[in-house]
């Protein structure tokens, strides 16, 4: 096997750049050719994968958070190219869905053990992901989690109730249209859309319990909108995934989702923020293989 490494070097505040002895000692210990590249900066990764796909290597690891592992995914997408995780990151929700050890010495011995399978594979406003796509308030929340408070010492869920309490102050809903597989359209004014191949986001908030990462299905949450009080309210459902027999949560399947917003509003992919005001998401059934326990 020929094996690129792309490591983010800042991501997790630095839990990547310490990780990078540990896997140099495993793959050099390893029958494995293979050589690292430290990226510089945002869609650096994606342009290395990309490289490394047409040089013929036979897989791309990503060496740091969901966001780098979702640039990785749009360099190898539609080559055949093994994806391998080590997860380094603040939330580390792909590594979780495949069942990847966040231990870095146990990461790297499951892609050194070469075990594959394979996963879904979503589109969306042009670019491809691996795990989920949040609209809404809690794609607000990603943004203030990645942008304003980046520098504190904290991840995961801790970071993303304190990001929540940042944002519900300037906070504002929208009307959405929601159509899945073309027959079932909704209209609503959600607190949050999720559509999901995982079945977490934002550091293991299990936001569509019942995901099944190979089934060609996205399954999609919708939370109608409600007051500050009632956010903090079902917080703590959602952490624990009982949202699910909430009222004002609906759980949806389908090949294929489109929603419509009445204004550009945000949403995070696999860690990553942009803004929209229409989505198409469509799946490629097992279009992801990936190193696997």
């Amino acid at each position: 096997m020929r094996a690129k490494i792309i490591v983010n070097p800042k991501a997790g505040r630095g839990k990547a750049e310490k990780a990078i002895p540990v896997i140099r000692r495993l793959f050099e210990a390893s029958q494995v050719e293979f050589d690292i590249y430290f990226t510089q900066g945002p869609g650096d990764a994606i342009d290395e994968a990309k490289r490394a796909a047409k040089d013929g290597y036979d897989a791309v690891i990503s060496a740091g958070g969901d966001g780098t592992a979702n640039e990785v995914v749009n360099g190898i997408a539609g080559h055949d190219v093994v994806l391998g995780v080590i997860p380094c990151g603040s939330g580390n929700d792909l590594a979780a869905s495949m069942k990847i050890p966040m231990n870095i010495e146990e990461a790297c011995e499951i892609i050194l053990r070469g075990n594959t399978g394979k996963r879904d594979l979503g589109l969306v406003i042009d670019r491809y992901f691996s795990n989920s796509v949040g609209i809404g308030l809690d794609a607000a929340v990603a943004k203030t989690a990645t942008q304003d408070l980046r520098h504190l010492p904290v991840r995961g869920v801790p970071l993303y109730i304190l990001a929540l309490f940042r944002t519900l102050r300037k906070y504002k809903s929208f009307e959405a249209y929601i159509t899945i597989d073309d027959n079932e359209v909704i209209n609503t004014h959600p607190l949050l859309i999720a559509v999901g191949i995982g079945k977490t986001y934002g550091g293991g908030i299990p936001i569509v319990p019942d995901a099944v990462p190979d089934d060609g299905l996205y399954d999609v949450c919708i939370i109608d909108a409600i007051g500050i009080l009632g956010i903090l309210s079902k917080l703590p459902k959602a952490l624990r995934g009982t949202h699910v027999n909430d009222p004002q949560a609906r759980f949806l399947r389908g090949k294929s989702v489109r929603i419509q917003l009445s204004d550009k509003t945000p949403l995070h992919m696999d860690g990553e923020v942009f803004e929209a005001d229409s989505m198409e998401f469509s799946i490629i059934p097992g279009g992801l293989r990936v190193f696997v326990p």
